[in-house]
């Protein structure tokens, strides 16, 4: 499992509902990572999404306790009740485990981040204040940092975080 997020020095990645940066290059890095894989989300990461929606071109699945299947299904995607669910969801689509990427929220990384071997960190050289944090990364996952780049005003980086086993 991986997890894919832009996170700001502070370790914020979200503010009113949405995400803290707007960057194009990491829109489209995550476009392309992400293209023909699973991704797992939060039902406020869902709401965030063009139209509410799943996102095309990807297996979307909602980790929520309050989701139904119903409205699961009309916004085109699948619903887990707990981890032990999303497990057995992803063995009865035959979904690999290093197919699936976290993307969000809060509360969904830190449920989830135990399980994941890679980080896809979008850095955002910035100390801006937002209201939802990502997960503090532990000791064991080894950074490799990537090249400071600009997007207008705004310095950031891709680092990839690999779990040492």
């Amino acid at each position: 499992m991986k997890a894919i997020a832009a996170v700001n020095l502070k370790g914020y990645i979200g503010k009113g509902g949405d995400l803290m940066y707007s960057i194009k290059e990491d829109l489209a890095f995550f476009a392309r990572t992400t293209k023909g894989k699973a991704l797992v989300m939060g039902r406020k990461t869902l709401a965030s999404l063009p139209g509410g929606k799943g996102l095309k071109g990807r297996t979307n699945i909602v980790l929520s306790r309050s989701m139904t299947e119903a409205e699961g299904a009309a916004k085109e995607v699948f619903v887990a009740r707990d981890v032990k669910g999303l497990f057995e969801l992803l063995k009865a689509q035959g979904i690999a485990d290093s197919e699936l990427f976290v993307i969000g929220g809060g509360e969904i990384y830190s449920l989830l981040l135990p399980y994941c071997d890679t980080l896809y960190i979008t850095r955002v050289l910035s100390e801006d204040e937002g209201e939802v944090k990502f997960p503090d990364i532990t000791p064991d996952f080894i950074l490799s940092e990537g090249e400071v780049m600009t997007s207008g005003a705004l310095r950031y980086r891709f680092d990839t975080y690999v779990r040492s086993r």
